[in-house]
C-alpha cells in the first residue's frame, strides 16, 4: 500500500512507527493480497484456508478474523447466489480455524442472510414486472400510433427504459433499498459480533 505524500507527512510528525505497527502494516498488506487472490478466483476457499492455518500456525491467529470481517463485509444484498456462496465457503472454512468455532451459528446467520437477499431480489423483480407489465400497455398503444405514421419502435426496449425511469420505479426502489437494508445491516452486525 503507498502512502500519499500528506500521509506520509503526517507520519513523519507523529513520529517513525514502532516494530510492531510496521509487522501488522506488513500482515495486513500480506492479508491484501491473499483476499485479492481469493476474491480474482486465484485460490479457493481451501486455498485460502491452507493458507491462513499457517499464519495461525506462527501465531498471527487474528488474521482469521480479519480475513472473516474482510469476507463478511464484501457480501452485499445485491450480490448473485455465485458470489454469496464463494464468500460463505470461505467465512465458515476460516470459522473451522478458530479454536473456539461459532461454526452453526455462523451457518445460521449466513442462511437468514441468503433468504433475505433472495427476499429482496424476488420482490424486487415482481415489482419491476408488475410495472413492466402495466407500462407494456402504453407503449404499444404509443407504437401503434407510431406506426400508423411509418416510424418504428422497440417495445421491450421502450418498456424496460421506461419503466426504470419512472418515477413509480424510483419511489419503489428508495423504499425497498430502505426496508431491506435495515434488516441487512441488522443481520450483518448480528455476524460480526460471532467473528
Amino acid at each position: 500500500m503507498e502512502l500519499s505524500p500528506l500521509a506520509r507527512e503526517r507520519l513523519e510528525r507523529i513520529g517513525a512507527l514502532s516494530e510492531e505497527e510496521r509487522a501488522r502494516i506488513k500482515l495486513s498488506e500480506e492479508l491484501d493480497t491473499l483476499l485479492s487472490e481469493y476474491f480474482t478466483h486465484q485460490l479457493s476457499s481451501e486455498d485460502l484456508w491452507r493458507r491462513l492455518k499457517t499464519y495461525k500456525e506462527k501465531g498471527k491467529g487474528f488474521l482469521i478474523r480479519e480475513a472473516q470481517r474482510r469476507l463478511l463485509e464484501a457480501i452485499k444484498l445485491g450480490d448473485s447466489d455465485f458470489d454469496l456462496q464463494y464468500k460463505r465457503e470461505a467465512i465458515l472454512a476460516l470459522e473451522t480455524l478458530k479454536e473456539e468455532s461459532k461454526y452453526g451459528e455462523f451457518e445460521l446467520g449466513l442462511n437468514q442472510l441468503e433468504r433475505l437477499r433472495r427476499s429482496y431480489q424476488e420482490e424486487k423483480e415482481r415489482a419491476f414486472n408488475s410495472l413492466k407489465q402495466a407500462m407494456q400497455r402504453k407503449v404499444e398503444l404509443a407504437a401503434r400510433q407510431l406506426a400508423q405514421q411509418g416510424k418504428a419502435v422497440d417495445v421491450e426496449g421502450s418498456v424496460e427504459a421506461n419503466v426504470r425511469a419512472s418515477q413509480e420505479w424510483r419511489d419503489f426502489l428508495a423504499q425497498h433499498e430502505r426496508a431491506y437494508g435495515e434488516r441487512f445491516a441488522a443481520l450483518m452486525n448480528e455476524l460480526k459480533k460471532l467473528i
